[in-house]
């Protein structure tokens, strides 16, 4: 459900391009290769996707890096968004820390804005929350940046409905961004409403589970990196995972798609949901996931899904 937010004129079209794995190690992600990833980038706005969410703390600023680079000659058509509020951590053993102070969240935009090689960042998002910085005095600095005309729209990732009502006590919140996805849709219960109550975009990300809800994995499959340490991918709640992608098949066969296609469908199909945000890192991957804008759910691939997920549910 593609709404128009309140306070801004941003149109995100169903399907955005995620760039957490462009900007991600090997060791995480597996091979990246940066042509490729602008490659994926060019053939994702030829192909009418608008809006592409990348963060500093992507490869400590690799990816914005990427993005900035693909977009030279095509920013009109594009959607720029991308976040504050990690900091770089010190080692690959230590994990970022959260900050979203005044300061800090203007020196981010600054350092995003000469990455990314533009003058405005459309979209500018808290990354997530940071229970040591009063949400006034980030908020005091995201108006900030807008009156400046350095962003165009305020956004907040992975923000309760509580800390979302309050962000907004002190400015104005455009677009929310959280998990959503067939394994989990927990959002569905009080933020997807409430955004679609206050006229906030939502922006679902990691709808295809990492890959897991694509079925190129099976029984067999070995993961590293990212997967390595998700609860998604480990022990019985992995096979249970196999097991509802293997119940999607039949139903995305009989209708000529791909699983993904069929998950990707279902997800932007959601009451309230703006966006499914796609994380690609080739251009064949993202020629797959946008197929999924023009595939319509209708009432019979609906009422399968909802069996196939009501049973899903049931399983110990």
């Amino acid at each position: 459900m593609n709404i128009p937010p309140v306070g801004n004129t941003l149109h995100v079209k169903p399907i955005a391009l995620g760039t957490w794995a462009m900007g991600g190690s090997t060791a995480s992600w597996g091979r990246v290769d940066d042509r490729e990833s602008i490659a994926a980038i060019h053939q994702a706005i030829d192909l009418g996707v608008n809006l592409i969410d990348t963060a500093p703390i992507y490869g400590q600023g690799h990816s914005e890096t990427v993005v900035g680079n693909a977009i030279q000659g095509r920013r009109d058509r594009v959607i720029l968004a991308t976040k504050c509020g990690l900091t770089f951590p010190r080692s690959p053993d230590d994990p970022p820390t959260r900050c979203l102070s005044r300061q800090r969240v203007i020196d981010e935009c600054e350092a995003s804005l000469r990455r990314l090689r533009t003058d405005t960042i459309d979209l500018y998002q808290c990354h997530w929350p940071d229970p040591s910085t009063p949400i006034s005095e980030t908020m005091s600095a995201l108006t900030e940046l807008l009156t400046q005309g350095k962003i165009r729209a305020i956004g907040l990732s992975n923000y309760a409905v509580q800390e979302l009502s309050t962000a907004r006590e002190f400015g104005p919140v455009h677009y929310v961004q959280s998990l959503f996805s067939m394994l989990h849709r927990r959002a569905a219960d009080e933020l997807v409403p409430y955004c679609l109550e206050h006229g906030i975009g939502f922006l679902a990300y990691s709808p295809l589970a990492k890959g897991l809800l694509t079925g190129k994995f099976d029984a067999t499959s070995i993961f590293e990196g990212i997967r390595a340490n998700d609860v998604d991918f480990v022990g019985s709640r992995y096979r249970r995972n196999l097991r509802l992608v293997d119940a999607l098949r039949p139903i995305a066969r009989s209708f000529g798609a791909s699983v993904a296609q069929l998950v990707v469908a279902w997800t932007i199909a959601q009451p309230g949901i703006t966006a499914a945000i796609i994380g690609a890192k080739r251009p064949s991957q993202v020629v797959e996931n946008t197929g999924s804008a023009s595939w319509p759910i209708n009432d019979e691939i609906r009422n399968r899904v909802d069996h196939v997920l009501s049973e899903a549910n049931r399983e110990p």
